[in-house]
């Protein structure tokens, strides 16, 4: 799961509310299905979806757009 925010201010600010929460949020550049958005979004697991979501309302930031992200392992 990638939440993508408006500005970078505001995903730097995601990224410590969420690790003072205990989610597990590692930043990776922004999916291109963002669009427009800052080019830095917060990638968490998505069983951390919900608790991440309500740290980030108490905190008063809205992710603006989510995506689920498949990993993909590939072999030789």
């Amino acid at each position: 799961m990638a939440l993508g925010f408006r500005t970078t201010h505001e995903a730097l600010a995601a990224e410590r509310v969420l690790l003072a929460a205990g989610v597990a949020a590692v930043p990776v550049p922004a999916p291109k299905t963002f669009g427009a958005l800052c080019g830095i979004a917060m990638r968490i697991p998505p069983d951390q979806e919900p608790g991440a979501i309500a740290a980030l309302a108490d905190a008063g930031i809205e992710p603006e757009r989510r995506v689920t992200i498949e990993d993909r392992v590939s072999t030789p």
